[in-house]
């Protein structure tokens, strides 16, 4: 693998990317920001915002970085010049999963300092982030699959649609527990069994999910 030729192709739609990130990473921490107001209207209305930009930054960035490449033709032209078919695809997936991250991270250690920091929070509320932001990342990750195998905007955006109806069920079930949402009402951190094994459960599902998407580009034997 030439490190050379895949940080230049990072760099490359890092820098082609910088808009868009710089625009979900501020709405994402503005949309944290809100979470703490003391109003619940206003702060249910920036939970949902939150929960919003993490989707569509996700699905953004997989159509500008990886579809759109498909039919605009730039993928023939990256192709065109001395890489190789795995320096193309840890580039891009790298690159990809990177300004992801990025707005992912922000929101979630936002609201993770928010939650010690304020008076008026629970602390136990804690231990329901990592599961909510590892949802939303399996569901990242899931369309950034897809993409990868389909090269569709289609079939990637019938995978969001699931994976939205699936964050709503996610959200019932969670707070329906009663461990769960004892654990949340808390005014300490507590991790019950169930949510562990539900961490647990996330976190394989978001490396099996990934090492597909890698082994999948890698695979294929035409690109352009």
């Amino acid at each position: 693998m030439n490190l050379q030729a895949v940080k230049i192709l990072f760099l490359k739609d890092l820098f082609l990317s910088r808009r868009q990130l710089f625009a979900y990473f501020a709405a994402g921490l503005a949309s944290s920001a809100l979470t703490t107001i003391p109003n619940p209207t206003v702060s249910f209305v920036g939970f949902l915002l939150m929960i919003t930009v993490a989707i569509a930054s996700g699905i953004h960035l997989i159509g500008t970085l990886m579809l759109s490449e498909s039919t605009d033709q730039t993928r023939l032209f990256v192709m065109s010049m001395p890489i190789s078919l795995l320096d193309y695809s840890v580039g891009k997936i790298a690159v990809i999963l990177t300004t992801y991250l990025i707005p992912w991270s922000a929101m979630f250690a936002s609201s993770a300092i928010l939650t010690f920091v304020l008076p008026t929070s629970k602390h136990g509320s804690f231990a329901v982030l990592p599961a909510i932001f590892l949802f939303l990342l399996c569901a990242f990750l899931i369309q950034l699959v897809t993409a990868v195998v389909s090269e569709s905007v289609g079939w990637t955006i019938s995978v969001m649609v699931g994976c939205n109806v699936g964050l709503n069920v996610f959200f019932m079930q969670l707070f329906a527990s009663p461990e769960i949402s004892a654990a949340a009402k808390s005014d300490s951190v507590s991790w019950p069994p169930v949510l562990i094994q539900l961490l647990t459960v996330e976190l394989l599902i978001a490396a099996g999910a990934l090492v597909t998407a890698f082994i999948a580009q890698t695979r294929k034997r035409d690109l352009v």
